[in-house]
């Protein structure tokens, strides 16, 4: 039995599935799955000042630019939008990482705009959340960061 040569440019495995674009992917989809369920689905009762509040922002209705609002819905709009965008995030990691680094090349604008949008999610989480948005984010924001630096070294005239 003859094994077949190995395809010219072809990637391990290891390097197809879990570079770091592929892993931030999928963080990113844990992250959206989690905050989704977590903020959205079932918010978390945080006791009874919490829950007064929350049914406060849930009972007051205003108008807001033609439009009956309150602002439960606007904290459940934005939170389905920032899961909207988790996902894009993490489908648009997946791709990047799906790419050769030289096809990647061509895309610096759209990976460092994806780098530097996580890690100012990240800041944010660090100045308004706690400890998972936290975790979540960093490590989302060094991984992409790290690949980042690393095709800019790549791109590099020396390339060192």
């Amino acid at each position: 039995m003859t094994t077949a040569a190995p395809v010219p440019g072809a990637r391990s495995f290891g390097a197809r599935y879990f570079n770091p674009f592929r892993l931030s992917s999928y963080l990113l989809v844990l992250y959206c799955v989690a905050h989704t369920w977590g903020a959205l689905l079932a918010t978390p009762s945080f006791g009874a000042a919490a829950d007064a509040v929350r049914a406060s922002m849930q009972r007051v209705h205003f108008a807001c630019q033609g439009s009956e609002c309150t602002w439960f819905g606007f904290y459940l709009g934005f939170g389905w939008m920032v899961s909207v965008f988790f996902l894009l995030s993490a489908a648009l990691s997946w791709y990047l990482g799906g790419l050769a680094p030289a096809r990647r090349g061509a895309l610096a604008p759209i990976t460092w705009a994806l780098f530097l949008s996580q890690a100012a999610g990240a800041v944010f989480a660090w100045v308004y959340f706690f400890s998972a948005p936290r975790v979540f984010a960093t490590a989302i924001a060094l991984l992409l960061g790290y690949q980042c630096v690393k095709e800019l070294r790549w791109a590099s005239p020396t390339g060192s």
